[in-house]
């Protein structure tokens, strides 16, 4: 059961860097305030948060924590294949992570927080599960060199995570940058590699109310298993049709309510 109202903001694909600081910054700053005007306990920014690579890259990384830091909430982040531009080590020292993967709990929801790149193009998997997972890269039309798969020691972790949340009584809420359906992504934009173990795992729990992802550049939803999976829109088009930049989710024991920034309601979907 969730206990009581929960709102918090979400936010995808930023892709600093790409234009104009100054307006992204400003841009950003509305977001800011368009969740703490509402009442958001946090927010959650779902990946590919910078553009470039290299020397580029940790510039982009340094500059887009910076202006992330002046939110005045509790603000988690998820790991975009963009977001490795820069070395992992630097981008969990400027967002301020230990792990990639993490949880976090409140109002009697488990947030799952997955690292899709744990296996990526770069990687040298040593284990033979890991090794077919990679593998996945080459036999997968939908398995592409921009996303990657979540490792053996990865879906251990999610596993326990799940049985805990189970045995405690807690509803779970799971963010991964890339989307793990196909009916939330695209064949060019692809899906996590792994995307079918990672269902197959999810289906066994009941108490799992939705998994939202980014990386499409568009929104998309689709329900199975009784989980709401949704691919939110990128911050990166917010000047073109829809004009969406960030959101906010709504969460009671029995609606998840997606709102975007003018606080029109994007979906009104059932919680089971």
């Amino acid at each position: 059961m969730v206990n009581g109202l929960l709102r918090f903001g979400i936010i995808t694909d930023i892709h600093y860097g790409n234009g104009d600081r100054a307006v992204e910054k400003k841009d950003l700053h509305g977001c800011f305030e368009f969740w703490e005007n509402n009442g958001s306990a946090f927010a959650v920014q779902l990946g590919d948060l910078i553009d470039g690579k290299g020397p580029e890259a940790e510039e982009n990384l340094e500059s887009a924590t910076a202006v992330l830091r002046e939110y005045p909430g509790p603000l988690y982040h998820v790991a975009g294949n963009h977001c490795l531009g820069a070395p992992l080590d630097r981008y969990l020292a400027e967002t301020g992570l230990a792990s990639p993967y993490y949880t976090f709990s409140t109002n009697g929801i488990r947030f799952i927080v997955l690292h899709g790149m744990d296996i990526n193009p770069e990687s040298k998997p040593e284990s033979a599960p890991d090794k077919a997972r990679k593998n996945l890269l080459n036999h997968d039309p939908w398995a592409n060199l921009y996303c990657g798969a979540i490792g053996e020691k990865q879906i251990h972790w999610l596993e326990q995570q799940l049985d805990e949340a189970r045995e405690s009584g807690e509803r779970v809420i799971i963010f991964c940058h890339f989307p793990l359906l196909k009916e939330t992504s695209d064949e060019p934009h692809g899906l996590l590699w792994n995307h079918d173990e990672v269902t197959e795992l999810l289906r066994r729990y009941d108490n799992i109310i939705a998994c939202f992802t980014g990386h499409l550049h568009r929104s998309a939803y689709f329900k199975r298993y009784g989980i709401h999976f949704i691919t939110m829109a990128p911050f990166l088009k917010r000047n073109e049709p829809p004009y969406y930049s960030c959101g906010m989710i709504e969460l009671d024991n029995a609606l998840l309510t997606i709102y975007d920034q003018n606080l029109n309601e994007l979906h009104k979907l059932k919680i089971g």
